[in-house]
């Protein structure tokens, strides 16, 4: 169990370091793009959705890693080890949807939660960021 809350809080520190260098990119090219034009808002959504869809590959990666290499937890018997399955449980958890037909067990209980706050946090903070910006877009004449 601390090893995998070692991981957790290492994995929430990496993410929030990736989300705010980032946002910061993300903010430096709306900065230089002329907000007048229609599609600069949904080309700053997009990359920060792939700035999403880069830590959630990450928090996958560990699943996969772990549940291969250690026993410190698995899924239930309805998961099969596909990078597709990886890939869903994760999303599902990171987007805090959490439908699945197989749950984490053992110490993964752990990390699922974790990942399920991380990218609760991550979501918000792309989203005020996000409505921030494009509010400065709508106002500008």
């Amino acid at each position: 169990m601390i090893v995998t809350s070692f991981i957790s809080l290492i994995l929430i520190l990496l993410t929030v370091v990736i989300h705010y260098r980032g946002l910061c990119w993300v903010a430096c090219l709306s900065k230089e793009w002329d907000t007048r034009n229609f599609f600069v808002p949904p080309i700053l959504m997009f990359f920060i959705a792939l700035l999403h869809l880069f830590e959630i590959i990450i928090y996958a990666a560990v699943f996969y890693l772990l549940h291969e290499f250690t026993d410190l937890g698995g899924f239930t018997e309805k998961f099969t080890p596909h990078a597709w399955n990886y890939l869903y449980f994760s999303g599902a958890n990171y987007t805090t949807l959490g439908m699945s037909n197989f749950y984490p067990t053992g110490h993964f209980k752990i990390l699922a939660f974790t990942e399920a706050l991380n990218g609760f946090m991550m979501l918000t903070w792309s989203a005020t960021f996000f409505f921030s910006r494009a509010g400065q877009f709508f106002h500008e004449k």
